[in-house]
């Protein structure tokens, strides 16, 4: 099982897990902390780390926000670890404005996943 501590400085504390982004063709990566967020429909990766590894833009779709709003967007496909998991062929939505990686249900549904607040732990398994 991998665990996570929550991030603290969250108000409130947040869920979160550490996740290695893949292009397994070249087999770049980059490291990065993201929120566990099962509101969020799929993941969602800063355009800037997706560059960085060499991914490329599969597809282009639209992306509604929580408050309605829709803009277009390009939909990535790469591998996602997560602690001793490897995630192959998750599409992932590059954003052009956030920082932050967010790990939605496209990821999530294929987890076990305990949300212990009050152990503000986050714990993964297949």
């Amino acid at each position: 099982m991998n665990e996570f501590h929550y991030d603290a400085e969250s108000d409130p504390p947040a869920p979160v897990c550490d996740v290695v982004l893949i292009v397994p063709a070249t087999d770049l990566r980059v490291s990065a902390p993201a929120i566990v967020d099962t509101g969020a429909d799929g993941m969602i990766v800063p355009v800037g780390h997706l560059h960085r590894i060499g991914a490329r833009r599969v597809f282009k779709t639209g992306m509604r926000s929580q408050w309605g709003e829709r803009r277009a967007v390009y939909l990535y496909l790469i591998d996602v670890q997560i602690g001793s998991i490897t995630l192959p062929g998750v599409y992932a939505v590059g954003d052009e404005l956030g920082t932050e990686v967010i790990l939605g249900r496209n990821v999530l549904n294929r987890l076990r996943v305990l949300l212990d607040g009050p152990a503000a732990l986050t714990r993964i398994q297949v």
